[in-house]
């Protein structure tokens, strides 16, 4: 994260009369002028920050990472945020910075926007997913806590904004989450986890689009969409994600032509910070076969 962030160039586009925020981080191991380019989506609730690893890691590519519409610093959309609309952004925003085939990796929430955005438009090169809404039974404490948090984000959005906002920001909330998805042993991991959230995870526009997008990501899956997908795809899952079993993830890859597994053991749901070097790697030997 460090290495992207010493690179890392702030931009923004106008995508539908609304403004996108974005950061470049151009190839540092190879010419950006030939590098080939690579976009992040991050998943529900987070930014441009999540990712940032990858920014740091992917040294050979020039690699764009937006802050999706709603978060961050880009701005709501002026239309429901379901997953159709974050779809037509991703295909409008590639536009309009000019990318032809990038090379789309998403986490979580971020598979479901680039699959459904890859199956309709044939847009990506080849896609990395990593922590990939897959569907599975969700069962235990993991099942009740997921009924919780539905119940608590419709009750945020029903109330005057402020109020409803100062719901959804509340450090019990962010800091919960947090340790419900960290996996790992390490303290010191653990407390950086839980300050990368607290930094990061409040920068939503408003309760209602924090609502709706939580409606899109927990109520879509990306099966519909990989099974369109021929071109080569990398699916990333971790042993111990409660939002996808790995045996779901498996039965994804084997749903398309061109797919691949690789399981990361003793994580989550945050590969992205958990396991960020080992899924570089991964996501380079890939990339160098693949393209």
């Amino acid at each position: 994260m460090a290495d992207a962030q010493s690179r890392a160039e702030a931009k923004s586009v106008s995508v539908n009369s609304r403004i996108t925020s974005y950061w470049f981080y151009p190839a540092s191991t190879s010419s950006p002028d030939k590098a080939k380019n690579i976009v992040l989506v991050h998943g529900y609730r987070g930014d441009h920050h999540g990712l940032e690893a990858f920014a740091g890691g992917l040294t050979d590519f020039n690699v764009y990472a937006p802050d999706l519409p709603g978060f961050g610093l880009s701005q709501p959309l002026n239309q429901l945020h379901n997953l159709e609309a974050y779809s037509a952004w991703l295909e409008n925003f590639i536009a309009a910075i000019n990318l032809e085939k990038p090379i789309a990796v998403g986490h979580s929430f971020g598979t479901l926007v680039i699959s459904a955005c890859d199956s309709q438009n044939d847009l990506f090169e080849c896609i990395i997913m990593l922590n990939p809404v897959g569907g599975g039974k969700v069962v235990g404490i993991s099942k009740f806590l997921l009924k919780f948090v539905n119940f608590y984000y419709w009750v945020a959005h029903l109330m005057p904004e402020s109020i409803g906002t100062r719901m959804a920001k509340t450090y019990l909330l962010v800091d919960s989450m947090s340790a419900f998805t960290t996996k790992s042993k390490s303290k010191a991991l653990r407390k950086w986890v839980k300050l990368q959230h607290r930094a990061h995870f409040n920068s939503f526009a408003n309760s209602q689009v924090l609502w709706e997008c939580y409606v899109a990501s927990t109520s879509n899956v990306v099966t519909p969409y990989v099974e369109k997908i021929t071109k080569p795809v990398l699916m990333i899952a971790a042993n111990m994600d409660e939002i996808t079993p790995v045996y779901k993830v498996v039965e994804l890859a084997k749903s398309m032509p061109n797919a691949e597994v690789y399981e990361i053991k003793g994580c989550g749901h945050l590969v992205h910070y958990e396991a960020a070097q080992e899924a570089v790697n991964v996501m380079n030997n890939f990339l160098a076969k693949s393209i």
